[in-house]
């Protein structure tokens, strides 16, 4: 008895994303470069105004789990989200690389945040 709760906000929810490369060759090693570059790219806003004094919004992300050329209504469904953060580890648990240089393993980190509230309209509606 007498017990109380307080309601006090609903936050944004995150995903996480842990992809592991490795390259057999230097085509994939350029491939999975230009894939940490274009993320990289895509997560940090930009510039704007006569005197670089604005932001423009970050890219926004539109993630599904697909199945054979289709969602998969299994899993969750995700609103729209921005990349808050990424992490990219090169060389996995042992250092190696190649004789150019370029490690063998490498790990990154995807941490995405939806820009829409969750509430039971979406659920309902969209299937979030």
């Amino acid at each position: 008895p007498f017990r109380e709760q307080f309601f006090e906000r609903v936050d944004f929810r995150t995903f996480n994303f842990r992809h592991t490369f490795m390259p057999k060759n230097q085509g994939e090693v350029d491939n999975v470069k230009n894939i940490i570059d274009l993320f990289k790219f895509h997560m940090h806003p930009e510039l704007v105004g006569e005197k670089n004094l604005m932001f423009l919004y970050p890219s926004e992300f539109d993630i599904k789990y697909m199945f054979e050329d289709k969602e998969n209504d299994y899993f969750n469904k995700i609103s729209t989200c921005v990349l808050e953060d990424m992490n990219v580890e090169y060389g996995g648990d042992i250092f190696a690389t190649f004789e150019t240089g370029e490690p063998v393993e490498i790990n990154m980190t995807l941490r995405f945040k939806e820009i829409e509230l969750l509430t039971k309209e979406n659920i309902q509606s969209r299937g979030l």
